[in-house]
């Protein structure tokens, strides 16, 4: 490449970037329509995923298959069927009420503890995450900066629910509902999003959770990320490789 591409392809990228950071600083939330518009998502209602999953955790690294569902109205359910062993997470909003539940090898079902029920269900569906909150009038949408994330420039927002006053209880209510949202500063893809995890036996323990989208394919008409990596406490706890997204219009 010459010099002059390699001055005029910076001079393109640097203006992309400075323009979207212009944009989020007046309206975050007509830029995160926009991502959404992007990704061909905007009438997507619900999405189905299935391919290959690697879990880990701690020594034990076990590989195996996976399908997942993720739904606009607040539903979501990933199963994993590993070599020797599965699992099964799933959530639900009914009449205004969120509600979850894990399934362990054993076919035994637990709840999940209340604060955990917060943020996004759909995490494995970014374009699904990020039009749930532009529907959720309830929520507030803040830019908070750019930077770089895992090596990437990156804008980053925050989303979460305001609290009602400043009372701790209602602050914390609200701490546990922030998510944060990393958006490449080229493409507009969503590259990141992270929130807090917590003990079943004490909301005030936080367990940071790491998702990170790559190797973006366009399924129908809508950009799925097919490589789909969860981390826990910065550890690499799962990946998912999508074999075949079938986005929808239709609920789930």
């Amino acid at each position: 490449m010459s010099h002059l591409r390699q001055v005029v392809l910076v001079s393109l990228i640097l203006g992309a970037v400075q323009s979207i950071s212009a944009q989020q600083v007046a309206n975050p939330q007509a830029v995160l329509s926009g991502v959404v518009a992007l990704l061909g998502a905007t009438t997507v209602q619900s999405t189905t995923l299935s391919g290959n999953a690697e879990f880990i955790a701690g020594a034990t690294d076990d590989t195996g298959s996976f399908t997942a569902t993720c739904s606009l109205a607040g539903s979501s359910q990933l199963q994993l069927q590993l070599g020797s062993s599965s699992r099964t997470e799933s959530r639900q909003t009914v009449n205004g009420v969120t509600g979850g539940a894990w399934t362990d090898n054993l076919g035994q079902q637990h709840s999940m503890a209340t604060q955990n029920l917060f943020t996004t269900a759909s995490w494995f569906c970014p374009h699904l995450a990020l039009s749930s909150f532009l529907q959720n009038t309830g929520i507030s949408i803040q830019f908070v900066g750019d930077e770089t994330r895992n090596g990437v420039p990156v804008v980053h927002f925050t989303v979460s629910t305001p609290p009602v006053d400043s009372s701790a209880q209602s602050l914390f209510l609200s701490r546990l509902s922030t998510t944060e949202i990393y958006l490449d500063a080229v493409s507009q893809r969503p590259v990141a999003i992270a929130f807090n995890a917590h003990s079943d036996s004490d909301a005030k323990i936080d367990i940071p959770i790491e998702i990170r989208f790559s190797n973006y394919t366009n399924s129908n008409g809508v950009w799925i990320p097919y490589t789909i990596q969860r981390y826990v406490n910065s550890n690499l706890s799962l990946t998912m490789q999508v074999n075949s997204a079938s986005p929808s219009s239709a609920l789930q």
